[in-house]
């Protein structure tokens, strides 16, 4: 079984706050707003050398080399976004998320349970926000001039083991009031957002999951995300599996992987996993207490 290759990068998800409604509203306007916002931000992320892993309708994943690049890219989008004149005169905003930490490559994707953290904490914030995960704070020696970081309290987020201390970002020319954080732990449930890294159906190929049962589950370039709780794509009954205990991600060159510190973990053919790893077919998952195997698709 074999691991990818591991690095430390800064990463940001962003994408449009209520898309769904504001696609039904303009119509064929739609098109134009995502015109606008595609290079709007793609501006940003290129004036602070920033590598776009993935889009997906009005959604961004980037990486960057350092959590000073990822913050100021964040910024100017921010507030380039909000000096853009919108069809249908109504301000249309996005919310952003930052995260640094440890990711795994594996041709041209960027996968590993630190990229769904950085994609929660984007799901916590609203348009025009920017939310930062404390490992990015704590990545700064001294408070940038400039910057505003109101520390936000530890919430619990769907998809982590442990509660996450969230941080606002804000400068000049950026919005300044925002409704609480949408956690776990406040009145409105946390976005659903699931890490994929990738977005290219043609790119990838179709495997399935099969249950000591017989039954067998599909899995598309999409990916599932297993755990105990409803809204897992794969709901197991087993109280050794977590709430949330890992997620397969597609990509070009296949499956990979990522347990979510799980408490009792997850394992690939007899193996507990510490980082993401490709799945070949015919591969065993351990779930808990819960045996699956992995099968490619064929034809």
């Amino acid at each position: 079984m074999s691991e990818l290759s591991q690095r430390r990068l800064a990463m940001l998800f962003s994408d449009i706050e209520g898309s769904t409604l504001h696609a039904n509203r303009l119509g064929q306007g739609w098109k134009e707003v995502l015109r606008l916002h595609r290079e709007t931000c793609r501006r940003a992320w290129a004036a602070h050398q920033g590598h776009e892993v993935d889009t997906a309708g009005d959604g961004f994943f980037v990486v960057f080399g350092s959590v000073r690049d990822a913050v100021d890219a964040a910024i100017q989008a921010q507030r380039e976004l909000g000096e853009v004149t919108w069809p249908g005169d109504r301000p249309i905003r996005s919310r952003t998320g930052l995260h640094v930490g440890m990711v795994a490559s594996y041709d041209g994707s960027f996968v590993g349970y630190d990229v769904h953290r950085a994609a929660r904490i984007m799901g916590t914030a609203s348009g025009g926000q920017i939310v930062a995960s404390q490992a990015v704070v704590s990545d700064f020696d001294t408070r940038p001039e400039g910057l505003e970081i109101t520390d936000l309290g530890a919430h619990p987020i769907k998809d982590l083991a442990e509660d996450e201390r969230l941080f606002q970002i804000h400068a000049e020319g950026m919005l300044t009031s925002f409704p609480r954080i949408k956690s776990l732990g406040t009145s409105g449930a946390a976005a659903a957002v699931v890490a994929r890294t990738l977005y290219r159906p043609a790119a990838v190929s179709t495997a399935e999951l099969v249950m000591t049962d017989g039954r067998t589950i599909k899995v598309d370039e999409n990916g599932l995300r297993i755990g105990r709780m409803p809204d897992n794509d794969l709901v197991l009954g087993d109280e050794l599996v977590s709430r949330h205990h890992c997620a397969i991600t597609g990509t070009p060159a296949g499956f990979v992987l990522t347990d979510l510190q799980s408490t009792h973990g997850t394992k690939v053919n007899e193996i507990r996993v510490s980082t993401p790893v490709p799945l070949g077919d015919g591969d065993e998952l351990v779930v808990g207490a819960t045996r699956i195997r992995f099968r490619v698709a064929q034809g």
